[in-house]
């Protein structure tokens, strides 16, 4: 297979045909945000947010965008952090008070972006409205917890789940703006055929899918000598 140049930011980049510009400029150590893909995964182009500016008049998503011959691809300026900015100030808006995942392990890359892109007020206090509420919690499963309304449908837990752990239990339900992940044929996560393998969890990028707390283990007696 053919190599291809490209220039990313100024700078010249050589990469098989058939990489994607993320992946060309994650090779020289340019950062493109992106919440919907991981590099185990195939891409999704879901969540938008990686667009850059090839010239063209839309910006495309970069994590499925394929690079071509003498493409001269910019990756920031006023109109792509625009861009970024409302499509984060978006995913926000739906967002609980809290999020569980900053709470425990101060890893959603949600408001990492946000903090990034200098949004300010965030979590909003009216965050998540009351039709996106209505979306629910389930804390059947005793090791993973759901969130429903801190979901932004990235589908990197379907994906996981499917093409990582081969488990094929996660999907997506419902229609239009009530569409959210289920398992199985839409059952409580303790209800289905989930085998509690954390991989949902290790690649979600919000609060939507948590470790469950464990219960607080009373320390062993000392015995007096």
């Amino acid at each position: 297979m053919a190599d291809i140049t490209l220039t990313i930011d100024g700078i010249e980049v050589t990469v098989p045909a058939g990489t994607t510009i993320w992946e060309a400029a994650t090779r020289i150590g340019i950062e493109i945000p992106v919440l919907c893909h991981d590099p185990r995964l195939p891409p999704a182009g879901v969540c938008r947010l990686c667009a850059v500016d090839v010239g063209e008049r839309t910006l495309p998503a970069a994590c499925v965008r394929p690079v071509e011959p003498g493409m001269t691809v910019v990756t920031d300026g006023a109109e792509i952090h625009d861009h970024r900015r409302v499509l984060t100030e978006l995913l926000l808006a739906d967002q609980p008070p809290q999020s569980r995942r900053e709470q425990t392990t101060g890893d959603d890359a949600l408001y990492a972006l946000a903090r990034n892109l200098e949004i300010e007020g965030f979590p909003w206090p009216d965050g998540g409205n009351e039709s996106v509420a209505t979306r629910g919690q389930d804390h059947s499963s005793p090791v993973i917890a759901v969130d429903h309304q801190a979901c932004i449908l990235c589908d990197r837990c379907v994906r996981a789940c499917d093409d990582i752990q081969h488990n094929d239990v996660i999907t997506r339900t419902g229609k239009g703006h009530a569409v959210r992940i289920g398992f199985d044929l839409d059952v409580p996560m303790a209800k289905s055929s989930c085998v509690s393998c954390g991989e949902c969890v290790a690649v979600c990028p919000t609060g939507a899918l948590t470790h469950q707390s464990l219960p607080t283990i009373p320390s062993p007696r000392e015995e007096n000598p």
